[in-house]
């Protein structure tokens, strides 16, 4: 059982830039006041916008950097990480994700912020440890049960922090 504990503290602790990263621009954009649309107000071919207003340049940084910081904090306390650049690529491939569900609920006709489970609980964190995975192969917490347990425990700390967010009056919807 101290074992199954100790994976999971790691992979939590591993996984926090990705959680960061994708939790920083709703609260960024509020700070700094304005947004870019990164997607600068393109259509794509199906005449619908490629990402629409909520996926920002500003955002993108935001969480990118702010992820990337924590991560770097982590990285000078723990060994968790195999490389001090793993934290950046924990939190772009956590926008990636991000972003890449936003283009998918484009291409399905899906408003801006109107929900797609699954897809936006756990995309983010898929992309991340996707990217992760392939540039430095997988970590030592890495087995089946850990990785389940991750993908609950993130799936429903998303909707927990949507809900807080809502209520700050950080997002106009609780998802």
């Amino acid at each position: 059982m101290s074992e199954l504990y100790n994976h999971l503290l790691e992979a939590l602790i591993f996984i926090l830039p990705s959680y960061i990263a994708n939790a920083t621009p709703v609260i960024s954009i509020k700070l700094i006041g304005r947004s870019t649309p990164l997607d600068m107000g393109l259509y794509a071919w199906d005449k619908r916008r490629i990402l629409g207003d909520g996926k920002t340049i500003e955002g993108l940084i935001s969480g990118i950097t702010v992820g990337t910081l924590l991560g770097l904090s982590i990285y000078s306390l723990t060994n968790v990480f195999r490389s001090i650049f793993e934290p950046f690529v924990l939190s772009f491939g956590a926008m990636v994700g991000d972003i890449l569900g936003s283009f998918i609920k484009r291409r399905m006709g899906m408003e801006r912020g109107k929900p797609l489970p699954i897809i936006d609980q756990l995309g983010f964190l898929l992309s991340s440890l996707f990217f992760s995975f392939i540039m430095y192969g997988l970590p030592r917490w890495a087995r089946l049960d850990i990785l389940g347990i991750l993908l609950m425990i993130t799936f429903f700390l998303h909707i927990a922090t949507n809900y807080i967010a809502y209520l700050l009056r950080l997002k106009d919807r609780p998802y």
